[in-house]
C-alpha cells in the first residue's frame, strides 16, 4: 500500500489540519458550510450546509496551484518523460511520489483524509466477482490490462527516482499504482487545459476528447458526495480558481451534492464503490452486437417465416449489411437497454434508437436493402414484428447469463443485513445483487413490451392493420392499443 498514514473517518483532528492546510494554499472556503463526518450514513466525510444558503453562493474556491496534478508536481523536474504519457497514468505516477515524501510532502494532509480502501470492482476477490455474474460490467474492470500498463510504463519510470522506489519492492508499487489509480477514477477531476498548451490537430482544430484532459485532485472538491436527485452545486473552472457554486437554494443542514451524471449502478460500483436507489433509474443491460447478429441469421431448425429474409441471408450478405449500417455510425459492439418498456411517453421503449435502425438494416427484404445502400440518410428506428422477434430471441437468451432470477435476488438481498457497514463481503454482495436486479428488470420490462406489441395486440386487436401486422409500418403504434395485464404477460414470457 502507499505510504500515507491510517486514515479515520471521525478523526476530527485530521480534518481540521487538512482545512488549516487548505486556507494555508490560498483556499476561500464558505463559513455557510461545514466538512462533516457522515460515515453514519455510509457516506464517509460530506459537506453539509450550516445555514440556508442561497442559489448561486460561492461555497469554497480552490487555486489551481493547490490541485494536486502533474502541472503543480515537481516530478515533472526529476522525470521529464513524464509529460508524454496519458494523462491518467501521469496522475497515478504523481500521486505515488508526492504520497512518497510523507510529511515533507506538500499535499500530506491532503491524504491524510482520503480512504485509504474503496469498493472499486477491481480490488473485489474472484469470489466477490462472481456475483455479478451475467452483468457486463464484469468485462470493463480491466484489471489485467492496468497490471500490464503500470508494469511496462510506469515501473520503469519510477526506478529513475529514488524518491519513490528506495527501499522498496516491485510489488509495493504495483499495490501503490492500484491505489492511487482507484482514488483518482473515485475522486478525480477532468482540469480545463491551459489554451496555450493545448494539442492542435492537422487542420488546426483543438482536441476535446475527455481521454486526453489533464486529470487533477481538487482538494475539498472531491468530498462532495454525489446525488443523481438532489445535487446543487457545481464546479467551475477558471484560469486561477476551481469555483463550487451552490446551483439551488439549499436548506441548513442539508448535504450539498455533486453529480456525477446518469450513471447505471454497474459503473458507479465500478468506479466510485458504491450504489444507490437513485442512480437505478438509469441502469442498463448491454447487448453484445455479435448476439443481434447470431439472432439474424438462425433459421434452420425454427419456426420462421418465410418473409423474415434477414433469416436466410449468408454470413457475406449479412456481413455487407453491418458494412452499411458502420458507414451511418450505427452498428457498435454492443447496445444499451434501458428504462421505458411499456411507457409510452418514453420514445423506442429503452431501446437505442440505433439498435433499431441497424435490425431495419438487417431484417430488410433484399429488394428494401437494395434501396438502402443508395439511401441518403438511415432508415428510421421503429418496431416490427421481425425486429420485436429477434430482440425477443437475444434478450431470453440474455436472461439466462444470469444464475439467480429476480425473486431469489430479492430474498438474497433482504437476508443480508443492511447496518453493517464493516463487512466487507456483505456489503459488496448487496451491491453485486442491486446490480444485477437492476438490469433484470430491464430484461423483464423489455421483454413484456414486446410480448404486448407482437404477439398479445395483434391477436386480440382488430384494429391492427394488415400492414402491421406484416412488418411494414411503424409497429410501435400498437403500443397505444389495450395490452393484456402485467401479470398475465410475464406468465406468458417466462414460457418463452
Amino acid at each position: 500500500m502507499a505510504a500515507y498514514p491510517q486514515w479515520s473517518a471521525g478523526n476530527q483532528r485530521q480534518t481540521e489540519e487538512f482545512l488549516e492546510w487548505l486556507n494555508g494554499e490560498g483556499a476561500s472556503i464558505s463559513q455557510k458550510i461545514a466538512l462533516t463526518d457522515l460515515t453514519a450514513l455510509g457516506r464517509g466525510r460530506g459537506v453539509v450546509a450550516r445555514v440556508d444558503i442561497e442559489e448561486n453562493c460561492e461555497l469554497f474556491s480552490i487555486p489551481q496551484s493547490a490541485v494536486l496534478s502533474t502541472a503543480n508536481s515537481e516530478l515533472r523536474s526529476k522525470i521529464p518523460e513524464i509529460d508524454q504519457l496519458d494523462p491518467w497514468l501521469s496522475l497515478v505516477l504523481v500521486m505515488i511520489y508526492e504520497c512518497s515524501l510523507g510529511q515533507l510532502g506538500r499535499w500530506f494532509s491532503y491524504f491524510c483524509v482520503l480512504p485509504r480502501e474503496i469498493d472499486t470492482l477491481i480490488h473485489w476477490s474472484e469470489d466477490e466477482l462472481k456475483e455479478l455474474e451475467g452483468s457486463a460490467v464484469i468485462s470493463k474492470i480491466g484489471k489485467a490490462d492496468a497490471d500490464k500498463t503500470f508494469a511496462e510504463v510506469l515501473l520503469p519510470l519510477a526506478k529513475q527516482c529514488e524518491q519513490i522506489m528506495t527501499g522498496r519492492s516491485d510489488e509495493w508499487f504495483m499495490s501503490s499504482a492500484h491505489q492511487m489509480a482507484t482514488l483518482i477514477m473515485a475522486y478525480g477531476f477532468d482540469l480545463e487545459r491551459d489554451e496555450n498548451a493545448q494539442d492542435v490537430d492537422e487542420e488546426g482544430f483543438v482536441s476535446d476528447d475527455e481521454d486526453e484532459k489533464p486529470k487533477g485532485m481538487v482538494p475539498l472538491a472531491d468530498m462532495l458526495n454525489a446525488d443523481g436527485d438532489k445535487n446543487n452545486a457545481r464546479l467551475y473552472h477558471s484560469a486561477k480558481y476551481l469555483t463550487m457554486i451552490a446551483t439551488k437554494h439549499i436548506k441548513k443542514g442539508e448535504e450539498i451534492f455533486n453529480d456525477y451524471g446518469p450513471l447505471p449502478q454497474s459503473d458507479l460500483v465500478r468506479r466510485y464503490g458504491y450504489v444507490s436507489d437513485e442512480y437505478k433509474q438509469w441502469d442498463v443491460v448491454e447487448i453484445v452486437s455479435e448476439k443481434i447478429k447470431e439472432a439474424c441469421t438462425k433459421s434452420k431448425g425454427e419456426n420462421r417465416d418465410t418473409n423474415d429474409f434477414a433469416l436466410l441471408l449468408t454470413e457475406k450478405e449479412l456481413d455487407e449489411r453491418i458494412t452499411l449500417a458502420e458507414q451511418w455510425d450505427l452498428w457498435e459492439e454492443s447496445f444499451d437497454i434501458s428504462h421505458g418498456a411499456g411507457n409510452a411517453s418514453r420514445p423506442y421503449a429503452g431501446f437505442d434508437p440505433a439498435l433499431l435502425q441497424s435490425l431495419h438494416i438487417l431484417t430488410a427484404p433484399k429488394e428494401e436493402f437494395e434501396q438502402l445502400k443508395h439511401a441518403k440518410k438511415a432508415p428510421k428506428p421503429i418496431f416490427n414484428p421481425v425486429h420485436v422477434r429477434v430482440l425477443m430471441d437475444v434478450l431470453t437468451a440474455r436472461r439466462k447469463y444470469y444464475k439467480t432470477t429476480i425473486a431469489q435476488d430479492e430474498a438474497l438481498l433482504q437476508a443480508l443485513r443492511i447496518d453493517d457497514q464493516s463487512n466487507v463481503a456483505q456489503r459488496r454482495k448487496r451491491m453485486a445483487i442491486k446490480v444485477r436486479l437492476g438490469e433484470k428488470h430491464i430484461i423483464e420490462a423489455a421483454l413484456l413490451y414486446l410480448y404486448n406489441i407482437y404477439v398479445v395486440l395483434p391477436s386480440t386487436t382488430d384494429s391492427t392493420s394488415k400492414g402491421e401486422r406484416n412488418g411494414n409500418g411503424a409497429y410501435h403504434r400498437v403500443k397505444r392499443q389495450r395490452s393484456v395485464s402485467d401479470s398475465k404477460s410475464r406468465k406468458l414470457v417466462e414460457k418463452r
